[in-house]
Formats: structure tokens, sequence, C-alpha cells
């Protein structure tokens, strides 16, 4: 799942609930069991709940979506209508919105693409990123455009840089293997100088 758990279970937004949604359990990899991300864990019973809940794996007892834990998301980011999961990660670095695969585009339709270009300007001035995640691929999302970096491999790391151009500084984005001399040293949700 995330790397990082956005809540704790105290500071949940008290009238938001999981209820009939399980769309976490699909869009989200479970390192723990092995499941990749996009595809339904096999213990979900869709639209009911985890099959195992009393013995979920640790990732998932520890997990909370953004929609359940930030008010700032409207009732429209409910994941089950949506079909995002919205959730912070390397320790509040980085927005990642997790797609169903089976509706990739859902983050471009309004008024979820303007909510997330405002975030990408609000992470930009922070240093920090906003990704779209469908599976295994990344669009990184600056202001301006969205940068897709295709598939990102388990042993790959997405670094936001800030190149100096005739025209001035530009915001872009690049994937480097995990042990990438370039990121020693580096937070890797934060944008940095090249």
């Amino acid at each position: 799942m995330s790397e990082d758990s956005p809540a704790k279970e105290s500071s949940l937004i008290s009238d938001r609930k999981c209820g009939t949604c399980t769309l976490c359990c699909k869009v989200m990899g479970i390192e723990e069991i092995a499941k990749p991300q996009g595809v339904w864990c096999p213990e979900c019973q869709i639209g009911r709940g985890c099959k195992i809940y009393e013995k979920r794996p640790a990732e998932c007892q520890a997990f909370y979506c953004g929609y359940r834990s930030w008010p700032v998301l409207g009732e429209h980011w409910f994941p089950a209508k949506s079909k995002m999961v919205v959730v912070s990660e390397l320790a509040g670095t980085r927005i990642a919105i997790h797609m169903d695969p089976g509706r990739a585009g859902a983050w471009r339709e309004e008024p979820f693409f303007s909510e997330i270009k405002n975030w990408s300007k609000m992470a930009a001035a922070q240093m920090h990123q906003v990704v779209v995640c469908i599976g295994k691929q990344a669009i990184v999302i600056f202001p301006d455009r969205e940068v897709d970096l295709g598939q990102v491999a388990d042993d790959e790391r997405i670094m936001s840089v800030e190149t100096r151009t005739a025209g001035g500084l530009k915001l872009d984005a690049i994937k480097l293997k995990a042990d990438d001399p370039r990121l020693a040293g580096k937070d890797v949700g934060k944008v940095h100088v090249v």
C-alpha cells in the first residue's frame, strides 16, 4: 500500500466510512501478500469488505485513504464513486491518486482535474509532487502540464527536478533506479535543482 499511512484512526472524519467501497483492495499494492497494484485482492469481497478482516495484513490495518481523513476532499471523491483512491506518500511530500484501471481517465474529468491541478500548484510551491498512478504507470502532474513516465518498476523512483533553461526554471519529472547516485541524500518526493 502507501509508504505512509495518511491518518490515524482517531483523526478520521467521523461521518465518512468505507461502507461498500473496497477500491483500495484493487488499486493499492500490498507487499506483505505480494498483491500488485490494479488487481483485486483475493481476500476482497468486492463491495462488501475483507474476508480476513481480523487477520488482514499490517499494511491494510494501518491504511486510510484521503477521503476518510482529509476534509478538503469533497463527497465527490468517495472512491467507490470517483474510482480514485487519494493517499499521502513519502512523509507527506507526495499526493498520489491511484486510479481504477477500468476508469483510468477519470482524473481528467471535472471537478477532479481542476482540483488536482490546484494541488499541483500548492505542491510545486512546497517542492512536493502530485502523481496519478494507473497500476505501475505514473503521471506526474505539474501546474502547466503532465509528464507520463510510463511504467515505474519497483526498483525505480520518481524524481521531480527543476531545470534551469534559457526561459527560466522548468519543473520536470524523471524516473531513476533506486541505487542511482543522483538520489543519494535526496528526498524522492521533493523537487531538486539539476
